[in-house]
């Protein structure tokens, strides 16, 4: 991991997830993590007009991850759900109302 993505993510801005279940990828490459970052107002914007809640956190997940949704079709419900977890995480706030 570079310097930047280290400090990223120990100021809270990106966390990455290891995956339990590996998938490969169209490209042929091994995914064996993804790095999340924190939501954005915009990233709901841009996925409020899906009326489907599923399609509506594939789209906001594959903004926070760079990932395209046919990628995130790939995981395991088991990474899928540890996925869904960073998200909370990411948008809950802290005993001190960070």
């Amino acid at each position: 991991m570079n310097e930047a993505k280290k400090l990223q993510e120990d100021l809270g801005v990106n966390t990455v997830v290891k995956l339990k279940y590996p998938v490969q990828l169209a490209t042929g490459q091994i995914l064996e993590q993804v790095t999340v970052r924190r939501p954005r107002v915009g990233d709901l914007r841009a996925v409020s007009h899906f009326t489907n809640e599923a399609e509506q956190e594939l789209a906001l997940f594959s903004r926070m991850t760079g990932m395209v949704p046919e990628d995130l079709d790939c995981l395991d419900l088991a990474d899928w759900k540890q996925m869904q977890e960073t998200f909370r995480r990411l948008t809950e706030t802290d005993q001190d109302g960070k």
